[in-house]
C-alpha cells in the first residue's frame, strides 16, 4: 500500500469515526430533548391503568344523581385503599359492558325493601339492613318509592348478600339495570368507585 493510499485510508477512518460520533450525540440529544415527553406519557399511561381514569356516564340510570354523558373519575384504588363501602358509587364490569351503580348491600347483610300503604292510599319504600331502616338521604322520596313499581324478590322477601359480593341499584329506581335482575356483583367486577364529575364544566364537583 503506498503511502498516499494509507493516508487517505486514516483519512476516511477518521471521517466515519466523526461521523459515528456525530450520529450518537445527535441521538442522545434527541434522546434527552423528548425524555420529559416520554415520563409524561408514561407516568399518564400507569395513572390511568392502576390509579384513575375518566369514564362516561352512559343513560339515566343514575338520575337524578348522575346524568347522560357526564364525565367522571374513576379512583381504581379504592377499594383497596379503604374498601368498598354502603352507598358508595361503583363502576362495574359486565359482559355487556360497564355500568355506574350504587352500593345498597354490603357482604353478608339481609336486605329487603318494605312498601307501606299511607291513609291516603299512597305507597312508599324504606330500605331495611339486618331489620333496621337505613336512611337513603341521596335520593328523593320519588325516586326512593319507585325502587318497588315492580314486583322484585327484594321487594317480597329478606335477601342475604353472599361473602365477597355487594348488591347495587341505580338512584332511577323505575328505570335502572341493576342488581334487582342480574343479581349481585362479586369484587372483582367492581372496578373502583367514582365521585368526581368533570364535565360538563357546570356540573363540576363531588357526586354523594
Amino acid at each position: 500500500m503506498t503511502r498516499k493510499k494509507k493516508q487517505d485510508k486514516e483519512k476516511l477512518t477518521t471521517k466515519e469515526k466523526t461521523i459515528q460520533e456525530n450520529t450518537k450525540k445527535a441521538s442522545r440529544d434527541m434522546f434527552l430533548e423528548y425524555a420529559p415527553y416520554l415520563i409524561i406519557i408514561a407516568f399518564v399511561v400507569i395513572i390511568r391503568i392502576f390509579i384513575a381514569t375518566p369514564i362516561d356516564v352512559n343513560g339515566s340510570s343514575m338520575n337524578p344523581t348522575l346524568k347522560n354523558n357526564d364525565i367522571m373519575i374513576l379512583y381504581k384504588l379504592t377499594k383497596r385503599i379503604r374498601g368498598i363501602k354502603r352507598f358508595d358509587i361503583v363502576v362495574i364490569e359486565t359482559d355487556s359492558g360497564k355500568l355506574i351503580k350504587r352500593v345498597i348491600g354490603l357482604p353478608g347483610d339481609k336486605l329487603k325493601y318494605e312498601t307501606v300503604t299511607s291513609e291516603d292510599g299512597e305507597e312508599s319504600s324504606y330500605l331495611l339492613i339486618n331489620g333496621e331502616k337505613v336512611e337513603e338521604e341521596f335520593l328523593p322520596e320519588s325516586y326512593r318509592n319507585a325502587t318497588c313499581s315492580t314486583e322484585w324478590t327484594i321487594c317480597n322477601e329478606e335477601i342475604i348478600i353472599p361473602d365477597n359480593e355487594y348488591y347495587v341499584m341505580g338512584d332511577n329506581r323505575g328505570d335502572s339495570r341493576d342488581s334487582r335482575m342480574i343479581g349481585t356483583i362479586e369484587y372483582d367486577k367492581i372496578l373502583g368507585t367514582t365521585e368526581l364529575t368533570i364535565f360538563p364544566f357546570n356540573r363540576f364537583g363531588k357526586k354523594e
